[in-house]
Order: C-alpha cells, then structure tokens, then sequence
C-alpha cells in the first residue's frame, strides 16, 4: 500500500521503515519520561511484557550510562534485534537524552504530550503518575504515533535561537509601545491624533506620519506635555528641528501647535508619576530596539555563510522571514516532498470527505511548529504585495472569492515548495524578467556585501 507522506508528514513511515521485516519476539521498547530533574525509563517488549521494571535516573554522565547498561542488558537477555526508545517532548529537558542516545546508536523516537494525553482517555483513566506515562508511551510508539528524533543541531539551531530571541524582544516591545501609548495618553492625548468633526462625522488627524520616528520619539522624551510644545512655539519648533536633524516639516508643526492649543489635559505639575513612568518606557523601547538591531547583524552574519541564500533570491522576501523559514524548516534532505514541510507547519488544510462527496477543505490544522507557521503566513503576505513573478497565482485566489488570509496561506505554502525545490537543486529563483537579476536581488537585502 502507497504510503501517504505528503498526507502524514514523517510520522508513520519513519517508524514502519525501521521496523519492517524485524521479528516482533525481538523487538524491545525503551519509553523515557521527562522532567528538569529527574527522569524515568522502564523496557518491555514489543507486546507489552516488562522486561525491567520502572527505574529513575539522572541526564548526568552516570545517570546516561546506568540507561545504557540496562537497555544493553536487556537486549542480551532477550537477544533483540530491534531497540526503540521512545520519549516524551518536554520543554527542551529531553533534548539532551534524545542526543546522546542518537549518537550511541539508538532510534529514538518523540512522542507529543498531546499523543501521551489521548492514549490516558482511549483508557478512561484521568490518573496520572511516571508509570502510567511510561506505558502510554510504549503504547504511543506500538501504534506508530510518534515523530522523527531529529532534532535542529549545527546552524539551524543557531538561527532558531537567534530568530526565536529576536522574536522575543519584537513581542516585549510591542507591549511596552501600547504601555507608553497609554501613558501618554494621561499626559497629551491629542499626539497622537487630533480628531474634529466634519459633516458630523469623526475626522483623525496624525501629527506624525510615524509615531516612533525620530522627530517623534525626540518631543516624547524632551517635550512630552502640550504647554512645552506651545511654549517653543512656531519659531523655537523650527531651530529644534534645524540643531537635531528632526526634519519637522511646517505642516507638521502646525498640526503639532493646534493640538497643543486644543489639549485639555492636566497642568504639568500634577503629571510627575506619569513622565517618570514615560522616561523609563521611552528608555526600556530604546533598549529593545538596540537588542533587535545587534540580533539583525549576528542572524545576517550567521545566515550568509548557508545555502539559505537561496530564498533571498525571490523578490518580497527578506533577510528575517528568509532566515526564520530556512531554519524552522531544518535540514531538508530529510523530507521527501514539500507536503510535509507544509504538514510540519501546520498550514495544511483540514479535510473532511466521506463518499461519493468531494469533501470540505476547512480551516488550516494549526499542528505542527507554531514558529514556522508564522514565518510561512508572513511570507505569503510579503509575496502578496511584493512578487510579481507570483501575482497570477495571487489574482486566481483572488478571483476564486478567496479571503486576504487564505490567500496569505496558500502563497505561504506555495513559497514553501519554492524553498523546498530551490535547496534540494541548489539554484536560485527563476523569473523570465529583464529587470530580474537574483545575484541584485540578495545584495539589496543585506546590510554588508558578500565576501568573494
């Protein structure tokens, strides 16, 4: 029977791979439970029968080799042939386990919570201690529900600890920016936009085009209250712009002296909490921006010495989404078509068919590695915007009725069998344009020139 890989992703063939053709008699199951500290492991063969008795150890040097003797004593006990180990993803506490016992030979194998979870309700058993974990495990392996043990190593764990850090510090400072929109808000509400009514209907005006430009972030920190910007007036406005390089064009300072005569908001005196607080957000979003900036070189050093060049050759993708994408992925010499990096992603689709019916192609499964599934939507909407090489497969969804996020998922997905092809080949993106150059394409995305 065909197998279904594009469907199940690496899931069952891995497993069914290894053990075909082995004699089941000869076959023995290590599942290993995980925490931070202590650890827990029991053997059985395949049929369920223990053949050592739940036992703990530590990920230490002799911890490891206490596992290790035991599992090759059991092996010489009952002449197996075949030994799976398989073991339960916890935080990142198993994935020092999962290498050591992959470089001693082992097929190690994870299993999901998850997985562990819906095996304790098929036994209508809501108890839960190590034991019963360690049988659930050899059951979760048994039934072919675990996945590959190939964990990220060399550069593609360092990209994913860089992105995943830089993604870090983009969240924190998107918090701290809506905490200091709302200070703000306390000391001059009207900076952000003065906001009159036209025709009886509301009309917003920005002050500045962008809010954390420089000019912007200047008056927030030096002149945050309306009474100090109307004491500069037009003329002090204008030489703070000249001595700081602001750029404060004289519509802006308008705009900026009509919202200062309309505030109404506390005199200055009564607001010292609220500056303090301000100072010390302006200062944490200075902060992060420089942590993001030092992240953005050391990925760019990092990126331009792999092969994931490549995906800076299609047009709309840059040097973050590139990055975040070819490391997510991992090394894809172990896939066999892009379907299950799509399924990794958990950007496929849901199907739901029975009969004669076509089925119903639903919501995306959202299962999978959550980081890449970002990294996929991001991409998807870059290339809606910025690829023309793209825009007929974007204007046939398009025409189909389909909404701005399914399109964004389907160019997401369709990049990502772009990515896959152009690794497995070694070539760039391929576009019959006269004004398509990908060796141009890649230096206007990077901050410093390639070395020769």
């Amino acid at each position: 029977m065909r197998r279904l890989n594009g469907k199940q992703g690496l899931r069952r063939s891995q497993f069914a791979k290894e053990l075909k053709g082995a004699d089941l008699e000869k076959v023995l199951l290590v599942p290993i439970d995980v925490s931070k500290v202590l650890q827990k492991s029991m053997i059985l063969n395949y049929f369920g029968d223990v053949i050592e008795t739940p036992f703990p150890f530590m990920v230490s040097q002799t911890g490891m080799s206490l596992l290790i003797q035991k599992i090759e004593e059991a092996r010489q006990s009952c002449h197996a042939e075949k030994v799976f180990v398989g073991i339960e993803a916890t935080g990142h506490y198993y994935e020092d386990i999962v290498r050591i016992l992959t470089e001693e030979g082992y097929s190690v194998h994870i299993v999901n919570p998850a997985t562990t979870h819906e095996e304790r309700k098929q036994h209508l058993t809501y108890t839960k201690t190590d034991d019963i974990d360690l049988y659930l495990i050899a059951e979760a392996l048994v039934g072919n529900k675990a996945t590959n043990s190939k964990l990220a190593s060399g550069v593609y764990k360092q990209l994913q600890n860089l992105t995943r850090a830089r993604r870090s510090e983009i969240n924190k400072r998107s918090r701290i920016k809506m905490e200091l929109r709302g200070i703000h808000d306390q000391i001059w509400r009207e900076y952000q936009g003065v906001s009159v009514l036209v025709d009886h209907k509301v009309k917003t005006t920005k002050i500045f085009s962008d809010f954390w430009g420089k000019a912007s972030l200047h008056l927030l920190k030096n002149y945050p209250h309306a009474s100090q910007v109307l004491e500069l007036g037009e003329d002090g406005l204008r030489a703070l712009s000249k001595q700081h390089n602001l750029k404060i064009r004289k519509k802006t300072i308008d705009k900026l002296l009509f919202a200062a005569k309309e505030s109404v908001s506390k005199p200055i005196e009564q607001l010292s909490s609220e500056l303090f607080l301000l100072k010390q957000k302006i200062k944490a979003y200075e902060w992060h921006t420089t942590n993001i900036e030092l992240y953005d070189k050391e990925i760019e050093r990092t990126f331009v010495q792999t092969d994931g060049l490549f995906l800076l050759t299609v047009p709309g993708i840059g040097l973050i989404t590139a990055t975040e994408i070819y490391c997510e992925m991992g090394d894809i010499s172990l896939y066999n078509n892009a379907s299950q990096l799509i399924k990794k992603a958990g950007t496929n689709p849901v199907i739901k068919q029975s009969g004669a019916d076509g089925g119903y192609y639903g919501c995306i499964s959202k299962q999978g590695n959550s980081n890449l599934r970002r990294a996929v939507y991001t991409a998807g909407r870059c290339l809606s915007a910025h690829n023309e090489a793209l825009k007929p497969f974007y204007n046939r969804l398009k025409e189909k009725g389909k909404k701005a996020r399914k399109i964004y998922i389907a160019m997401g997905n369709k990049f990502i069998k772009i990515a896959f092809a152009m690794l497995k080949n070694q070539q760039p993106f391929e576009w019959n344009h006269s004004d398509f150059n990908y060796e141009k394409e890649i230096m206007k995305k990077l901050s410093q020139p390639l070395a020769a």
